[in-house]
């Protein structure tokens, strides 16, 4: 996110860090989005949110600043005002340019003063992509993120990293992040694609002065449900919970739960169920976006 005259198109994708290595980014299908939504900066200058409002996007990423004191984006404050008044949910990105993670620290604390409090819908992303932030290595990478996400959390925001999906699979250790989301940037054109194109246009958002991303959300599921309903087991045996959840592609969480864990157990994650007496229960996943969906189990 670099910026430079011209404009770009991009796709992201928040989702819990350590998925990037299990889900690859090019399974994700761009016809399936939560949202349409577009980053900005002071490089697009003072933007007509009227304009803005009208083209049908869900959400904005904003940049609050570049590094530490006093890099502020000058038009952050504007941006925000603007954006909430158009009705948009708002997120926003930090510029990492540091090679450290104390650094990193001062960093997440800077942006934090820059929020001053204001509320947010989408995470606070942290922009890796400056190739000092990786001269230390895969180790000193992941500590400089995991410094900035945790100190953003502890103030009680989501954190995610931003960087390109080579940047994002060489260079972070992701059982070390698993409490981050991610954003990626992908612009390869033989496979389905994150950021899908580097030139477009947005009405008010003034796209011949700067780059103004556009981009898709996958973070929040619009429907889940189980496979299938109601499942009988044996007592002493184990089977996989499965479910289907829209839109296709979609990277939000689910947590699973039993309402009977003495005679069927669930893992909270995975979905795995063990049949452990004689009895009736009911599995119930519930996705990061508050959608639930019920399954009957007998054990027999």
């Amino acid at each position: 996110m670099i910026k430079t005259n011209g404009f770009r198109v991009l796709a992201m994708v928040m989702t819990t860090l350590w998925m990037v290595t299990i889900i690859p980014v090019t399974v994700v299908q761009a016809a399936d989005f939560r949202g349409q939504g577009f980053d900005l900066s002071s490089y697009n200058g003072t933007v007509n949110w009227e304009q803005v409002a009208e083209a049908d996007m869900d959400f904005v990423m904003i940049r609050t600043g570049e590094g530490r004191a006093p890099d502020v984006d000058t038009q952050f404050a504007a941006n925000y005002d603007g954006a909430v008044a158009a009705g948009l949910k708002v997120g926003v990105y930090h510029v990492c340019c540091v090679r450290t993670p104390k650094e990193a620290v001062e960093e997440a604390e800077y942006c934090l003063e820059i929020l001053d409090g204001r509320d947010l819908d989408y995470p606070v992303a942290y922009d890796m992509e400056r190739k000092g932030t990786f001269a230390g290595g895969r180790e000193n990478t992941t500590a400089i993120a995991k410094a900035f996400c945790d100190t953003i959390a502890d103030a009680g925001y989501v954190p995610m990293i931003y960087s390109s999906a080579s940047f994002l699979n060489e260079n972070f250790d992701w059982k070390k992040l698993k409490n981050c989301k991610v954003w990626v940037a992908s612009y390869s054109d033989t496979r389905p694609k994150l950021q899908y194109t580097k030139k477009g246009s947005l009405e008010g958002a003034n796209t011949d002065k700067g780059y103004c991303d556009l981009v898709y959300s996958y973070m929040e599921a619009t429907s889940i449900k189980f496979t299938k309903p109601t499942l009988t087991m044996k007592k002493n045996t184990t089977a996989q919970a499965t479910v289907k959840i829209k839109p296709n592609g979609c990277t939000d969480r689910k947590s699973f739960t039993s309402s009977n864990p003495k005679v069927v157990a669930v893992n909270k994650k995975t979905g795995k169920l063990t049949a452990k007496k004689a009895g009736k229960a009911t599995i119930t996943v519930t996705t990061g976006s508050g959608r639930k969906a019920k399954m009957k189990v007998v054990v027999k």
